[in-house]
C-alpha cells in the first residue's frame, strides 16, 4: 500500500509537472510571436541610433510581458516608460512601484520603440554609446547602473532573455534583408526547439516508464 501511495505522488508530480511544461511552451510561443512581430523595430532603430536590437529586443519582453501586459496593451508603451517633466503626450496611469503613476501612451508600437531611443538618448544614458554595438552583456549592466529599473537584478534577467531566445542574432552585421533574417531567425528556433522538445520528452518518457515498472514489480 506504501508502494503504491508512492506511485500516485509520483504520477501526481508528473502531471504538475506536465502542466508547468504547458505554461512554459505558452510563454515562449508568446515570445517568438514578439520577436516575429517587432523585430523589424528593433533593427530599424539600431540602425539609426547605434542601440543593440538584442537590447531592445529584451528589454520590450521584459517591460510589456511580451506585448501582453496590461499596461503596454493599453497604452502601447512596450518599455515601461514614465512621463517625466518634458513629456508633452498622451498619458496613462497605472500602479506601478507607487500607486497610479504617470506612463507615457503612444498611437502605435513602433511610435514606443523610437520613443526607447530617443529616451536613451538622455544623457544619463551617455555611457551606453560609449560601449561595443555587440557587447550586449555590458549595455544591459550599464542600463541598470544607470537607473533604467528599479530590480536589483535587471542586468541579468535582460541577459538571460537575450542568451535565451538568441536575440543577439539581431546584432549580427549583415547584406540579408530584415524580413530574410526573421525568417531564418524563426526557421533556427523552430528547429532547435523541436530538437529540444523531442530530447526532453523521450527522457521523461523513459524515465516515468522506468519509475512505473518499478513502482509494479514492487507491488506485486
Amino acid at each position: 500500500m506504501k508502494k503504491f501511495f508512492y506511485f500516485i505522488l509520483f504520477f501526481s508530480m508528473s502531471l504538475f509537472s506536465f502542466s508547468q511544461k504547458k505554461y512554459k511552451e505558452k510563454e515562449i510561443e508568446n515570445v517568438i510571436e514578439y520577436i516575429k512581430k517587432y523585430a523589424a523595430f528593433a533593427v530599424e532603430e539600431m540602425e539609426k541610433f547605434g542601440i543593440p536590437a538584442s537590447i531592445k529586443l529584451g528589454q520590450g519582453i521584459l517591460e510589456s510581458s511580451s506585448g501582453n501586459s496590461s499596461l503596454s496593451k493599453a497604452t502601447n508603451n512596450h518599455f515601461g516608460i514614465k512621463c517625466g517633466k518634458n513629456w508633452r503626450g498622451d498619458v496613462y496611469y497605472h500602479d506601478d512601484d507607487i500607486p497610479q503613476e504617470c506612463f507615457r501612451k503612444y498611437n502605435s508600437v513602433r511610435e514606443s520603440f523610437h520613443d526607447h531611443s530617443k529616451f536613451l538618448k538622455q544623457p544619463r544614458y551617455s555611457k551606453l554609446f560609449l560601449l561595443k554595438k555587440n557587447d550586449y552583456q555590458a549595455w544591459a549592466t550599464e542600463l541598470k547602473k544607470a537607473g533604467y529599473a528599479t530590480s536589483l537584478n535587471y542586468a541579468n534577467l535582460l541577459i538571460d532573455q537575450i542568451e535565451k531566445y538568441y536575440l543577439w542574432k539581431f546584432d549580427q552585421k549583415t547584406t540579408s534583408s530584415i524580413e530574410k533574417r526573421i525568417s531564418q531567425y524563426l526557421n533556427y528556433m523552430k528547429n532547435k526547439d523541436k530538437d529540444s522538445f523531442f530530447t526532453t520528452f523521450s527522457r521523461k518518457v523513459r524515465f516515468f516508464i522506468k519509475n512505473l515498472y518499478k513502482a509494479i514489480i514492487i507491488k506485486i
